[in-house]
């Protein structure tokens, strides 16, 4: 990923519509499916604007490759309770350290060669019956400007996320797509940008006076009841056997 874009990250992570909207989410699917006060694993977490909410709910530690990410996270979630520099692949974590591993738009980087030898490994350091959440980038053929900005090599169907974590040994609970009603202008803004290399961070932080975050809302009470076939994102909570 480029550097700015972590600087962004890190400046927008608590007024950017998307984190808002995504912490909302990923606390709905992951609270009834794990237990305050458990041990948590932020993998390839950045600066923490999607799994920072993790200390709240136990003992977290966050893992990322990129020193300056980490840096970042540090300042701004000073009760996460560690910050490892590693390497996705290959976790310094003995095997079952964790109760849950939330992975958010890591596989779909061109520095995973292998998602599913990634997977492998995050459902290594999950205990016996944990969980593992998987978040990426949805629509396939999908590719966009900011896809450029931070390095994607590959987007995912819903289908194809669940695979991986089924290949890797995981058994999926649940796998829903999210943020559908984005999939019509993300390809209007694709055939827009071609050949471009820009950041959606820098634009409608608002969510064009919140009404992105309302729809958000309202999409979430429906992923409460029914999956998403599909989404720009796609997500799969998946329990280590």
């Amino acid at each position: 990923m480029e550097a700015d874009e972590y600087r962004r990250m890190a400046e927008v992570e608590e007024t950017h519509w998307w984190y808002r909207s995504t912490r909302a989410l990923l606390r709905q699917l992951l609270e009834p499916v794990t237990t305050p006060g458990g041990r948590f694993l932020d993998a390839g977490g950045g600066t923490g604007a999607t799994g920072g909410w993790l200390a709240e709910r136990g003992t977290s530690i966050t893992a990322d490759f990129e020193p300056m990410a980490l840096i970042a996270n540090r300042d701004l979630h000073p009760r996460t309770a560690g910050f490892v520099g590693a390497d996705i692949a290959r976790l310094p974590f003995a095997d079952g350290s964790f109760d849950a591993v939330v992975c958010v738009t890591v596989l779909y980087h061109d520095a995973v060669a292998d998602p599913v030898a990634v997977v492998r490994e995050l459902m290594r350091v999950t205990a016996p019956g944990g969980v593992v959440c998987l978040w990426e980038p949805g629509v396939r053929r999908l590719r966009r400007a900011h896809d450029r900005v931070t390095h994607g090599a590959r987007r995912f169907s819903l289908r194809d996320l669940r695979t991986v974590a089924e290949q890797a040994g995981l058994r999926v609970e649940r796998a829903t797509g999210a943020y559908s009603f984005l999939v019509p202008p993300a390809a209007v803004k694709a055939v827009m940008e071609r050949g471009r290399s820009t950041s959606d961070l820098d634009r409608h932080q608002d969510g064009l006076g919140n009404t992105l975050g309302r729809v958000a809302a309202v999409e979430r009470a429906v992923i409460r009841r029914v999956s998403l076939p599909a989404g720009l994102s796609v997500v799969v909570v998946a329990r280590r056997p």
